[in-house]
């Protein structure tokens, strides 16, 4: 596979970056909280070769695109370019509009699950397929999660952030070279973006979206995911939505199991995209 391309679309003024690789049917991969597009390499390269035109996009404030200005990062802003579920979701409608595409399959990883939940509440029509990864709907106790993470990362700061939770989002005995690269993605992320991506991440509630989807949804979850993102997330996310197939579980992953276990997920959404 040739390099992928990294190009740009605009968002409330905002350069949002994206990158692009292969032809065919597209999809567009949304990143986590705590990576940029560059979690989806794998996927890319993969799918790439498959007949699939493959997108991943990076929200405002994360790797190459432009980063809000202070005043839009603070906890109360409320402009259009602060921080929030639903800036997101036009970040990626944006870079859709930039590729000239008027519907694609969607796959996001825990935050990036939220995002395409949000992308479908604000534009169903754009929307070909939802696969909702280490995700949620809901998060219980999702505003104290909230504060505590946001005081753990004022007490320590991004870097040391990194350093301490990168392993705890992989399975336990991930290989050096994948705890390396979650934490340095992580580690690049602005503090001020991640806390107001987390104020974003841990408050929202589509549980009542659920039932009124009528695209094809999978739920994909690690099987060593029991601390961020529990099988009952995912659970929740099949029982509520009539559209949903069985819960797709991935052997030797953690939170992010396009990391831990590239080859058994790409297999997972392979299979799945071949049968829609």
């Amino acid at each position: 596979m040739d390099e992928p391309q990294t190009s740009y679309a605009v968002s409330d003024g905002l350069r949002i970056a994206y990158a692009e690789a292969g032809a065919g049917p597209e999809v567009v991969f949304l990143h986590g909280v705590g990576s940029t597009k560059d979690v989806w390499r794998a996927q890319l390269e993969h799918f790439s070769t498959t007949g699939m035109r493959c997108i991943a996009a990076e929200y405002r404030g994360y790797g190459d695109s432009d980063v809000p200005p202070p005043r839009s990062l603070e906890a109360a802003a409320a402009d259009a370019q602060a921080i929030s579920r639903a800036a997101f979701a036009r970040d990626v409608l944006a870079v859709l509009d930039a590729c000239g595409v008027s519907a694609a399959h969607f796959c996001g990883c825990s935050l990036g699950g939220v995002i395409a939940l949000e992308c479908y509440r604000q534009a169903p029509g754009r929307v070909r397929s939802l696969a909702l990864v280490d995700t949620f709907a809901f998060y219980p106790g999702g505003v104290e999660s909230m504060r505590e993470r946001i005081d753990t990362l004022e007490r320590l700061g991004m870097t040391e952030f990194a350093r301490t939770r990168a392993r705890g989002v992989l399975r336990p005995d991930a290989l050096p070279e994948r705890v390396e690269r979650v934490r340095a993605e992580m580690g690049s992320i602005p503090l001020d973006v991640y806390k107001a991506a987390t104020r974003a991440t841990w408050t929202g509630d589509y549980r009542a979206l659920l039932p009124r989807i009528t695209v094809p949804v999978l739920a994909i979850w690690g099987e060593h995911d029991t601390d961020v993102a529990p099988r009952a997330l995912s659970e929740e996310i099949v029982a509520l939505t009539k559209s949903a197939s069985a819960l797709a579980v991935i052997a030797d992953a953690g939170h992010v199991p396009n990391v831990d276990n590239p080859l058994a997920f790409n297999q997972a959404l392979d299979g799945w995209w071949r049968s829609l």
